[in-house]
C-alpha cells in the first residue's frame, strides 16, 4: 500500500476511534459498518459494464470471502438496522446487571459481592466473556 494512503488514513482512523470508544462502540460494531460500507461500494460503484455484479466479484474487490459478503448483503443499512449492537465489555456488564433478574435484589440492580453464585465475578462471566474480573472492575471504576 502506498504510504501517503496508510498515513493519511492512520490520521483519519485515530480521532473515529477515539469517538467510537467515547460512545461505547466496541470494535465489533465498528468492523461490521466497515464491512457494509465495502461491500455497498463495491456493488454500487466498481461494476462493469453490461454485467450484473457477482458475490465473487464483490469479494474479489473488497478481500471478504463469498460467504461473508452474502451475510453482509442481507443487512440492513447500519443507519437503519434495528439490531442489537455489540457494546463493548464493560458496558454489556452494566447492561446485564440492570437487565437480567439473577442480579436484582427486588426491585432491580443489586449490590454484588464480588465473588459467589450471584456476584460481579458471575456478571462478568456471563456478559464479558473472557475478560478478567479485574480488568472490568477498573474501567468501570
Amino acid at each position: 500500500m502506498n504510504k501517503a494512503l496508510t498515513a493519511a488514513l492512520l490520521r483519519l482512523l485515530r480521532p473515529l476511534v477515539r469517538l467510537l470508544l467515547r460512545n461505547g462502540i466496541s470494535y465489533g460494531v465498528f468492523s461490521d459498518w466497515a464491512k457494509w460500507v465495502y461491500v455497498d461500494v463495491a456493488e454500487r460503484e466498481f461494476t462493469i459494464p453490461g454485467r450484473k455484479q457477482s458475490i465473487s466479484r464483490v469479494s474479489v474487490l473488497t478481500g471478504l470471502n463469498r460467504k461473508e459478503v452474502a451475510r453482509v448483503q442481507k443487512l440492513e443499512a447500519p443507519d437503519n438496522a434495528d439490531e442489537q449492537r455489540k457494546f463493548n465489555r464493560a458496558t454489556r456488564v452494566i447492561s446485564g446487571w440492570v437487565r437480567d433478574p439473577q442480579f436484582h435484589d427486588g426491585d432491580g440492580p443489586g449490590l454484588l459481592p464480588l465473588d459467589g453464585e450471584k456476584s460481579f465475578s458471575a456478571l462478568v462471566k456471563r456478559y464479558s466473556g473472557d475478560v478478567p474480573v479485574r480488568a472490568v472492575l477498573d474501567e468501570l471504576l
